[in-house]
């Protein structure tokens, strides 16, 4: 049975990248004819690379069945296991099926049909994989841990495939319509009834934000609906992450072995066994939680630039679109903060309104309020910069074209141009791309630190006056030290934001980046 198993396993295989890859090439080649695209086989790639992929995973899958006892694959054998797997096999053949033959009739006249029969399988593996691997106690086999999360990685990047952006948008809205689904469909009835009312309460923000940022520059809603989408989808990786770190998982890939761990862990070993290690007190704790939220801000900013990158970087033609469109992924992601994390808005529903004999309005406003305009507002920031320096990456060659043509030199790009025979473009993209996620994660972890700051320090001071020690009548008491980077964050974010928009350089249209990509060779 464990060989029928891995060669249905490898059929299964064989046919989803059949679909992938045909998939591809549907949306990707538009003046091609059927004759010659038939003629290259585009649907599968080259036989050396499934026979790697195949020794490979027949390789881990050995190891696993070995050394993972009653912890590996044979544990998930059975009569329910075999049916889901046969109903997955069969709608993944229906889908190829179907995809072939939307070759014979209009181009566009199910697309968004495919777009939604694509996302719900890709989401039902993704959600059967991860409640295999996580509620099954399968997480004991490092192997087969390392083999899950490189599918669970594979088919994530499924969802951000190379299609216009309305059908981008089909695919994630279902992947997200999905996973709520599987989310609340244990929740009780007190607990909908909390969600519910934190959604509609926290998609007011988003409308605000949306209406301030958007009226700057005019994008596409199906564009929007896409960033929105991704960015609220930003946030899986690091739930993911966390699920890891929560449950000691570890990942073994035979050369290397990967074990993740917590940012507080990895802050605290840094600070200790680096050159901070003369620190001590009150000095290491404070060092520990700024390179606590550092790290925090590390994840959460490259996670939104990958998604930011992968949903809409072909829909850029100006670099406002760069700066527009990381601010409603950054919106996005805010969005989805709110309601998955249980202490905010879901909690502030459950807190102050539902559990007290009456509603407590005045704390659960003012707590909506806070998370709504400060918090969100440090994401937008933060990653509006990121995405304004990533439009300038994008479009490195026509500004650094026009640069020159104006007079204006780089001398360090011309420099390293002359002693390494470095394009000139390339240097300004990844010198750009690197400040960008620089001040996005030092925004982002500095707000976070200064606003955690009297947590850490003795006598937990609140106010300004408390923090530099003056006398009891300064007017210094009387500042709160979150109301500065409050202040600094909202208002001096808000006018860089608006001055990055107003800038007549990032208006200037620049057109579609011809990008020359190999899906199958």
């Amino acid at each position: 049975m464990q060989i029928l198993l891995a060669i249905g396993s490898v059929i299964a295989a064989i046919v989803l990248i059949k679909i992938w890859t045909g998939a591809m090439n549907v949306k990707v080649i538009d003046n091609e004819s059927l004759a010659s695209v038939e003629a290259r086989h585009p649907y599968l790639p080259k036989f050396g690379a499934i026979a790697v992929s195949v020794v490979i995973a027949g390789f881990l899958f050995t190891l696993s069945l070995k050394f993972g006892k009653n912890t590996s694959i044979a544990s998930l054998w059975g009569s329910a296991a075999l049916y889901r797997t046969i109903f997955v096999f069969l709608a993944i053949c229906a889908l190829g099926l179907f995809e072939r033959g939307r070759w014979h009739g209009s181009k566009d006249r199910y697309e968004y049909f495919f777009a939604f029969v694509l996302g719900t399988i890709v989401t039902w593996i993704l959600i059967a994989f991860k409640r295999s691997f996580f509620e099954t106690g399968v997480q004991q086999d490092p192997f087969l841990m390392a083999l899950g999360i490189t599918c669970i990685v594979i088919g994530w990047r499924f969802l951000f495939g190379p299609w216009k952006a309305s059908i981008k948008a089909t695919v994630l809205g279902t992947f997200l319509f999905w996973v709520i689904y599987a989310i609340l469909r244990f929740k009780t009835r007190e607990e909908l009834i909390a969600t519910g009312l934190a959604s509609i309460v926290a998609i007011i923000p988003v409308l605000v934000w949306s209406k301030l940022f958007l009226g700057y520059h005019k994008q596409r809603m199906s564009i929007v609906i896409l960033a929105f989408f991704a960015g609220m989808l930003s946030t899986v990786p690091i739930l993911f992450y966390s699920e890891l770190t929560m449950r000691s998982i570890q990942l073994n890939f035979f050369i290397f072995k990967i074990v993740p761990i917590n940012y507080g862990t990895s802050s605290t070993d840094f600070v200790s066994q680096s050159v901070f290690k003369s620190f001590s007190g009150t000095s290491s704790i404070v060092l520990t939680t700024l390179v606590t939220y550092l790290m925090v801000g590390v994840i959460e900013e490259i996670s939104k630039y990958w998604v930011l990158r992968h949903s809409s970087k072909e829909f850029f033609r100006s670099v406002d679109d760069a700066l527009q469109l990381a601010i409603v992924v950054a919106i996005g992601f805010a969005f989805a903060e709110n309601l998955v994390n249980p202490t905010y808005f879901v909690g502030f529903v459950r807190d102050y309104l539902m559990t007290p004999e009456s509603p407590e309005w005045g704390s659960f406003i003012g707590n909506v309020i806070g998370r709504s305009v400060l918090t969100n507002m440090v994401h937008i920031v933060s990653t509006g910069v990121l995405g304004y320096y990533f439009g300038l990456a994008f479009f490195a060659s026509p500004l650094i074209r026009d640069q020159f043509a104006q007079g204006s030199t780089h001398p360090i790009i011309s420099v390293i141009h002359r002693m390494l025979n470095i394009r000139s473009e390339w240097i300004y993209a990844k010198t750009q791309m690197a400040l960008g996620l620089f001040f996005a994660i030092v925004l982002h972890g500095v707000f976070d630190f200064t606003v955690s700051l009297s947590e850490v320090l003795p006598g937990h001071p609140t106010t300004i006056g408390a923090l530099l020690g003056s006398n009891q009548d300064s007017f210094l008491h009387n500042i709160a030290i979150t109301l500065v980077p409050s202040v600094l964050y909202v208002v001096g974010g808000f006018w860089l934001l608006v001055t990055l928009f107003e800038w007549k350089e990032d208006r200037k249209d620049f057109g579609a980046v011809v990008e020359t990509q190999t899906f199958v060779s």
